[in-house]
């Protein structure tokens, strides 16, 4: 007999539904289903972070929108630039979600097709037409062509 084995040698003496080292049948699907829980909520309640982006710099950009897209998790502003030689580089922005930039007083139509913008922000680290701005980066912000501003400050704070 193999000393670690548990319960009985053969199947006499077990009662309906019990394995050999008793475990009922009845709870091996609900602590299933409990790890499995556990396991997606741990993934699920993990972020990226802005290590891609230097968030020590400030840069400003000029250019034309071509997209706001107001999304969970992250909002998207898409400009148009003018390079040094004249031609047109596409830039992607990560922002805010719609729920911090809504308490910062933006709205899914404060940035529209075709607004001539300045955005004074965090660029990705390799050079890449990316960046960020958010209100985890004080001064960055969106400036439009007749001087107002959209920045990232709570306006629902006391």
């Amino acid at each position: 007999m193999n000393p670690r084995a548990c319960g009985p040698a053969n199947r006499q003496g077990m009662t309906n539904g019990q394995s050999r080292c008793g475990m009922s049948k009845r709870y091996l699907r609900p602590l299933s289903l409990v790890v499995t829980l556990l396991a997606l909520c741990a993934s699920a309640s993990a972020h990226h972070g802005n290590s891609a982006y230097d968030e020590q710099a400030r840069v400003p950009i000029k250019g034309i929108v071509t997209e706001f897209v107001w999304i969970n998790p992250h909002s998207q502003i898409y400009l148009d630039v003018k390079d040094k030689n004249g031609g047109i580089v596409h830039w992607a922005i990560e922002t805010n979600s719609p729920g911090i930039l809504g308490r910062a007083g933006w709205t899914r139509r404060s940035v529209k097709p075709g607004d001539e913008v300045t955005i004074v922000l965090c660029p990705a680290k390799n050079g890449a037409p990316v960046a960020y701005i958010g209100s985890g980066d004080p001064g960055t912000k969106v400036i439009f062509s007749d001087g107002r501003e959209l920045d990232f400050k709570d306006k629902t704070a006391p």
